[in-house]
């Protein structure tokens, strides 16, 4: 992903790449988005009950022209400065590779689809629920939608993976100087990059850190090709906006198309394999996304200045 201002890009290989500079998009009808109208569930429901009454049509078609007109409803989380002008703290956030912190939780995305999730929450002074950071636990038995139906708002129907989309609006850049003299100014030799988790998979994985006795965020030395959402400018300090649209439509396979993956994800920033859609179609109703930034190897280091991620998804 590039830089500057421009349309958003679509990863489905029948749309083609655009020449857009500050977004990226997994989805080529994304960058409509911010100019329309946002649903919310009621609006959701009432456009398909009336659909449902005046024509007559199983459910199944009615979903399919909701999703084909991409008209779901959403929730948005964030740190730092929002588009009023307020600020959600932490404001800034500096992940160093000296300070032992090279990974660094950012924030949590309420569980998908559940719309009265709050009500699950503990009482008494904590910290917002977006900026608890995940402990790491055994993994157990998967929760079944069975599970979730006190905590859905009636009369949305439980879709076992109702995720569309996934938007990461990220402000940031790393330290300005080092890396390979050819890589400045671009994507390639960055080691300051954006990752989600899936609480619920659990990606990452747990394992068993002996010396601790505690389980332990399996975190990789390298990024993952597969979850990279973005990196930073290498050598860069001038902020840089990114938007990256991940959608369940994406369809660019990274071992079948060599060259999409490269030209429209790896030169922009972006991991090869983010372009299949998998991730979204994956995450399960109940399912809690994080956002974590990486750093990696001496004297680098990520300064994060917002982040949000927007979640559509179906009812």
């Amino acid at each position: 992903m590039s830089s500057g201002p421009g349309p958003e890009q679509s990863t489905r290989k029948a749309g083609g790449p655009s020449n857009g500079d500050a977004e990226n998009s997994a989805s080529g009808a994304a960058g409509a988005a911010a100019s329309t109208y946002e649903p919310g569930i009621a609006d959701v429901l009432v456009t398909k009950a009336m659909l449902r009454k005046a024509l007559r049509l199983p459910p199944e078609i009615i979903g399919t022209i909701i999703d084909l007109a991409e008209y779901w409803p959403h929730t948005t989380t964030a740190i730092g400065p929002t588009s009023d002008g307020a600020s959600v703290e932490p404001a800034t956030v500096i992940v160093r590779h000296t300070e032992g912190n090279n990974n660094r939780f950012l924030l949590r995305c309420p569980p998908l689809g559940l719309h009265r999730w709050e009500r699950a929450s503990s009482d008494g002074d904590v910290p917002p629920a977006e900026q608890m950071e995940p402990r790491a636990r055994p993994p157990g038995e998967e929760f079944s939608t069975d599970d979730f139906q006190e905590l859905v708002a009636a009369p949305v129907s439980l879709l076992a993976h109702p995720c569309r989309r996934l938007v990461f609006t990220i402000r940031s850049h790393d330290q300005g100087w080092g890396g390979a003299p050819g890589d400045r100014g671009t994507y390639h030799g960055s080691w300051t990059w954006f990752e989600p988790d899936d609480l619920c998979t659990v990606i990452p994985e747990v394992v068993r850190d002996a010396l601790a006795d505690r389980y332990v965020f399996n975190q990789p030395l390298l990024p993952c090709e597969s979850l990279k959402i973005q990196c930073n400018v290498t050598a860069t300090r001038t902020t840089r906006v990114h938007r990256v649209v991940w959608s369940y439509t994406d369809d660019i396979d990274p071992d079948l198309d060599v060259e999409a993956a490269e030209e429209q994800l790896a030169q922009k920033g972006r991991g090869k394999a983010t372009g299949n859609g998998r991730f979204v179609r994956e995450l399960k109703l109940g399912d809690v996304v994080t956002v974590w930034a990486k750093t990696r190897f001496p004297h680098w280091a990520n300064h994060v200045e917002s982040v949000k991620v927007d979640v559509y998804y179906a009812v």
